[in-house]
């Protein structure tokens, strides 16, 4: 049923992703259709612009010589100088040749023009302008005759004068008396000049008959000039009157020109809106298929709150199954690791009595020790791991990172010898080694570290290094001799379940431990990187950031069994498995007041009667648990001195517990531990000093 759910639902959001691609391409496809329209709606607003802006150079150019043919004619008609003549028979040769070229361009494009009857109407008229122009090019011709005439008859000669000059010497006549005194020619008297009447009759007569001849000249000369003077009127009321038709034309031409200009706007007019209700039908198709897109949209949406306010109680009960499985889990690392720690503690105190033991039966105890650490951890990375996806708190406190060290070199030493390598824990000279950080995962990370170290490796050594650097960051270095990693595999050592395993099968591992050693690097905001050759070994780097470490001062009495504590202290052992509460007793064997109860409504009745310095209680019992058991302990004020101590393989777990009850324990200490261990913890927990001894 809910794979047909599944497939159902992924055929919808495949049919949703395929019409939300259709459509999306559709509208695109009609965008640029519609862009395209509209560069061809500007260019028609173009051309409307430029045909209402259009003018006909050439036309214009045939008007303008024509206004300056005709200027110019005036200007003759009234001065007759011949430069303004000049320039007009020039005008008209310019008008001619612009007429010339316009009608050959439309015989050129005689088939474009075929179909338009405008264009034909202008053609003729072009054609009946040019022959007005020959006409007055004719006409030219006459006046430039007229124009000869008239210089020949004003040039022609008039009757001469050189005949009526006198000279007066031949006028004037000397006296008689040719005999002049002696008196007359000292004195020189002046006399005067007798006129010869003879010579002036004869220029009298000359006179008469030039008047004559010149009055016959005249008057052949006016009659003349009266005659060119008619026909040059009748030649400039013809160039007027061309003049004027040719006027006419243009007028006619440039009409026909307007009503082609008007055509055309109308035509463009006409496209344009054409393209406009095309652009306007595909801007109203493209939002019907844009609200049918924002509808599929909407509709997924819809559907996306839909699955997830499914989601969200998928993830609801998921979370109560984490939650029961966190209790599961809870119950499966109580059934099983409560067992398996009481076993180490046993086996760890059956080594201790060493003397009592051959080599064999030591070896024997060794490997026990060590295969069932080996299991115990196994089960602590399945179990941290359930509950690494649910949270990631850190307990940050201050701690010995060289006791801690030392711990985990004691638990993993016998493994290390009975592979016969060698196990080192280096941690360099006058470093600070009380840090604050968190414990628990710096010794899981170790601890992950060094096994691996030892499972992998066959013969040499396992070391551990330990300093902090100059950038104040815990460095911790482990490296080995052992099987080392190749080049292929190294980029998957951190994943999850990944091992190194060949045909002979050394490890038996799951592929666990550096995926979890890397998550908690990560949570402790540090880095890890490694360093790996095939059949050399490998080496680890971790540095972590913590705030300035501090040294630690040595005190002045050291504790390493409860023998060495005072035997006054009264002792209250809480815990539903047998073989705890006998692995404690061992412990507690020089000690008078020491009372067990199997639960903590057992502890409660014994507390009644009894008031012990420190109880040690477990977490998970029946009944009544070690956390409910703190509710009542801290509510009784004969027990406000009474020291709490809380015992449990999930540290986690005893954290959310004293949150959820707001109380604390006043000290916890993880299973499985030794003697030392204990010892620390009440130590640290009860603050005896050398004078309680």
């Amino acid at each position: 049923m809910i794979e047909k759910q599944i497939h159902s639902r992924n055929r919808i959001r495949t049919a949703l992703l395929v019409a939300t691609i259709a459509l999306f391409l559709f509208i695109t496809t009609i965008f640029f259709i519609s862009i395209n329209y509209f560069e061809g709606i500007q260019k028609r607003i173009s051309n409307l612009i430029e045909l209402t802006n259009y003018k006909d150079s050439r036309y214009e150019n045939a008007v303008n010589y024509f206004l300056e043919a005709e200027n110019h004619f005036r200007q003759f008609s009234i001065d007759l100088q011949i430069n303004n003549y000049k320039e007009y028979e020039k005008d008209l040769l310019s008008l001619s040749q612009i007429t010339n070229e316009i009608i050959e361009s439309h015989q050129r494009d005689s088939v474009q023009f075929a179909y338009d009857l405008n264009s034909l109407v202008r053609l003729d008229k072009y054609k009946v302008l040019q022959t007005k122009i020959k006409q007055l090019t004719a006409l030219s011709t006459q006046t430039d005759t007229l124009q000869s005439r008239l210089q020949n008859t004003v040039l022609s000669s008039p009757p001469s004068t050189k005949n009526l000059t006198i000279d007066i010497n031949k006028v004037k006549k000397s006296p008689q008396n040719k005999e002049k005194s002696i008196i007359y020619n000292i004195v020189k008297i002046q006399q005067d000049p007798v006129i010869d009447e003879e010579v002036i009759h004869t220029y009298n007569e000359e006179i008469k008959n030039f008047s004559k001849s010149n009055y016959s000249h005249f008057f052949q000369f006016r009659n003349t000039y009266e005659s060119i003077r008619k026909s040059e009127r009748k030649l400039l009321a013809n160039h007027f009157t061309l003049l004027y038709s040719i006027y006419q034309t243009l007028l006619e031409i440039n009409d026909l020109q307007l009503l082609k200009q008007k055509q055309m706007l109308q035509n463009e007019h006409q496209d344009l809106l054409r393209q406009s209700g095309k652009l306007t039908w595909q801007t109203i198709l493209c939002l019907v298929f844009i609200f049918i897109l924002i509808f599929i949209m909407i509709y997924y949406q819809f559907r996306n709150k839909y699955y997830e306010e499914q989601l969200i109680q998928e993830e609801q009960y998921a979370a109560k199954l984490a939650s029961e499985k966190s209790d599961i889990l809870a119950e499966i690392s109580h059934e099983i690791r409560t067992p398996i720690n009481s076993l180490i503690g046993i086996i760890d105190l059956l080594r201790r009595r060493s003397n009592i033991y051959s080599e064999k039966e030591k070896l024997f105890l060794d490997s026990a020790y060590s295969n069932i650490s080996n299991t115990s951890r196994t089960i602590n990375d399945i179990l941290n791991l359930s509950k690494m996806d649910y949270t990631s708190s850190i307990e940050l406190k201050d701690f010995d990172i060289e006791e801690l060290a030392h711990d985990i070199y004691l638990i993993h030493k016998s493994q290390a010898e009975i592979k016969n390598i060698a196990l080192e824990v280096i941690i360099e000279e006058d470093t600070p080694t009380i840090i604050h950080c968190d414990e628990l995962k710096i010794r899981q990370i170790l601890t992950n570290l060094i096994s691996n170290g030892i499972k992998y490796t066959m013969h040499g050594k396992v070391s551990c290094y330990i300093m902090i650097n100059e950038l104040n960051n815990l460095y911790i270095r482990i490296s080995d001799t052992g099987l080392g990693i190749s080049e292929s595999m190294q980029p998957n050592i951190f994943k999850k379940y990944f091992t190194k395993s060949d045909e002979n099968k050394l490890s038996n591992g799951i592929g666990l431990g550096l995926y979890i050693t890397k998550r908690l690097v990560k949570q402790l905001q540090g880095s890890i990187t490694f360093t790996s050759k095939e059949n050399y070994g490998s080496t680890f780097t971790i540095e972590i950031p913590i705030p300035k470490a501090k040294k630690k001062n040595k005190p002045s009495v050291t504790y390493n069994t409860l023998a060495d504590l005072t035997g006054t202290i009264s002792w209250l052992l809480v815990d539903d498995n047998i073989l705890n509460i006998l692995y404690l007793k061992q412990y507690f064997q020089s000690f008078t007041q020491v009372k067990t109860a199997s639960n903590g409504l057992e502890a409660l009745e014994i507390l009644k009667n009894y008031t012990p310095d420190i109880i040690i209680t477990d977490i998970n019992m029946p009944i009544m648990t070690g956390d409910e058991l703190l509710v009542y302990i801290r509510k009784l004020p004969e027990l406000a001195k009474t020291k709490v101590i809380a015992t449990s393989s999930d540290y986690e777990q005893i954290k959310e517990l004293e949150k959820k009850r707001m109380l604390t324990f006043d000290n916890i200490i993880i299973k499985p531990f030794n003697e030392k261990d204990l010892v620390k913890i009440i130590i640290q927990t009860s603050a005896i000093d050398s004078s309680s001894e």
